[in-house]
């Protein structure tokens, strides 16, 4: 019996212990959401649309702007192009700044790095009223800065880091930023370095459609690829940064002698039909008003125009981050660019440039192609001409030997019928197949190289086969085939270029005009 009362003793005791500390976590979890309440609270507050005037001192850095016209202004340098969109973005952080804990009654304000500031601010209103808000050190753990207003020292504010990041920035991060130009359609680009001139551009006479000239004047084809590959950069450029406005000093960014890269490019615009009709001749003041309502409506149509564009692209020396001072010379502000983008394009050279294909000649835009071999010439020629389209009842007409006069005039009323274009190929006169002289030609036009070679070796020997190329007013090239090595052919033009070219790819060349001569042998 005593054992029992004892056991129920001790059960009742360990309940009221449970009990208690129920309660206490309770009260303690109570206190704890009062305690936060108290702590989240408005450390500062003003009205934007009323400060006029700003005072930003970070570390050695200190800015003043003034609000005139609703316009913000740096005032130590008032040329100055302050981004409004950026400076405000900023000056919105103190409309409302809630702080995460207030700490109230500290005798030392070094310990959060008040007495030294890392970021002051002054906020001055249009009635002249002050206040000051100064910023401390950072707290690592809950990753909140720490704050007073106005002097007092009384009340710390704990508030988001995020506010004082905000405000450690560089003036230059403010500037407005004219942008570069959107340039696409290039159609060329000089640069001159040292009194040395390399250019890419847009040409006629070469087989690719682009050329390039080296840095010693050595002019070669380009591929349309590697020039596409090299101009990229261009058509995303866009300045890294802001220096100043200031350009009568130009030699500190190395812009007194720079590097001046001439951009040629095309836009197309629309240009409105009135605007061709500027230098014509008025119409008559005695015009009916239907013929006025004609010319309103051609006024009013717009045109699409092609027109060519240039850009002029100072660069001058490096900054500590490798990026490089530059100036367009329609812009009046000097910028950076990134140092990947200013070397990929001052580094060129010829090589970068060629394309692997030895003769990418499309037949079709050539009047000749004249091929030696083993002693032969073949001459390969085309002429298109437009012919009537032949209809059913043009057949029937044919057939019918008996025509009246009226059939006569109906006939003769053909002559403006549907016509279509019609290509005839030709070697040496003969008429031939497109398709026979595809299979062999297409192994030319697609030929590419394993490597170009800087100089061009002397070879005794004569080519295995040679190519012409012609055009008149443009294209006028032979390439030449000569055996090299056990592995490879020489391959040289006329203009003085030489590769080579894995023997394996002659020999497809070589047998599959061996068998189209073959072909047409024997259908003759």
């Amino acid at each position: 019996m005593k054992k029992k009362n004892t056991a129920l003793i001790a059960g009742i005791v360990v309940l009221a212990l449970l009990l208690v500390f129920y309660m206490i976590l309770h009260n303690s979890g109570k206190e704890d959401s009062q305690e936060n309440e108290k702590e989240s609270e408005t450390a500062f507050e003003t009205v934007i649309d009323d400060i006029s005037e700003v005072v930003i001192q970070s570390g050695d850095n200190k800015y003043n702007f003034t609000k005139a016209e609703d316009t913000w202004k740096y005032d130590g340098d008032e040329s100055f192009p302050l981004d409004q969109s950026a400076f405000e973005d900023i000056i919105k952080k103190f409309e409302k700044i809630a702080a995460d804990r207030t700490l109230e009654g500290q005798d030392n304000v070094s310990e959060y790095g008040l007495d030294n500031p890392t970021v002051t601010v002054s906020l001055k209103d249009k009635d002249g009223n002050e206040q000051t808000l100064q910023f401390g050190d950072t707290n690592s753990v809950t990753s909140s800065s720490y704050m007073t207003v106005n002097g007092d020292n009384k009340k710390i504010y704990m508030v988001p880091s995020t506010i004082v990041t905000s405000l450690q920035f560089d003036l230059n991060d403010l500037a407005e930023k004219e942008k570069f130009p959107s340039i696409s359609d290039i159609t060329g680009v000089s640069i001159n370095k040292n009194g040395q001139t390399f250019t890419i551009a847009k040409d006629s006479a070469s087989g690719t459609g682009w050329s390039v000239t080296g840095w010693d004047g050595t002019k070669k084809d380009a591929g349309s690829s590697q020039v596409s590959e090299y101009t990229k950069p261009i058509t995303s450029m866009s300045w890294t940064g802001f220096i100043s406005q200031n350009t009568e000093d130009l030699s500190q960014y190395g812009l007194d002698a720079p590097t001046v890269v001439t951009i040629d490019y095309q836009v197309t615009e629309t240009k409105s039909s009135d605007d061709a009709e500027d230098n014509s001749d008025q119409v008559d003041s005695d015009k009916d008003t239907a013929s006025e309502s004609e010319n309103t409506e051609d006024v009013d149509t717009e045109d699409k125009v092609t027109v060519d564009k240039q850009e002029i692209l100072s660069i001058g020396s490096q900054t500590e981050d490798g990026s490089y001072y530059a100036k367009l010379a329609n812009q009046s502000g000097i910028y950076t660019l990134s140092e990947s983008v200013v070397d990929s394009l001052l580094n060129a050279e010829v090589n970068q440039f060629l394309s692997t294909y030895i003769s990418d000649y499309i037949f079709a835009d050539l009047d000749k192609v004249t091929i030696e071999k083993d002693g032969n010439t073949y001459e390969f020629t085309k002429k298109t001409e437009e012919k009537p389209v032949e209809s059913s009842s043009d057949k029937e007409k044919a057939d019918n030997t008996e025509k009246t006069e009226d059939t006569k005039e109906s006939n003769n009323s053909d002559t403006a019928k549907e016509t279509t274009t019609v290509t005839t190929y030709y070697m040496n006169g003969n008429e031939i197949e497109l398709n026979d002289f595809s299979e062999f030609y297409s192994l030319i036009s697609s030929m590419e190289c394993q490597e170009w070679l800087d100089t061009v070796p002397d070879v005794e020997n004569t080519p295995e086969m040679s190519v012409h190329f012609f055009k008149e007013n443009g294209v006028d090239v032979t390439v030449a085939y000569y055996a090299y090595d056990s592995n490879f052919y020489l391959v040289k033009d006329s203009k003085g270029n030489a590769s080579l070219v894995n023997k394996m790819k002659i020999k497809e060349l070589t047998d599959a005009f061996d068998a189209f001569l073959d072909k047409q042998n024997s259908k003759s």
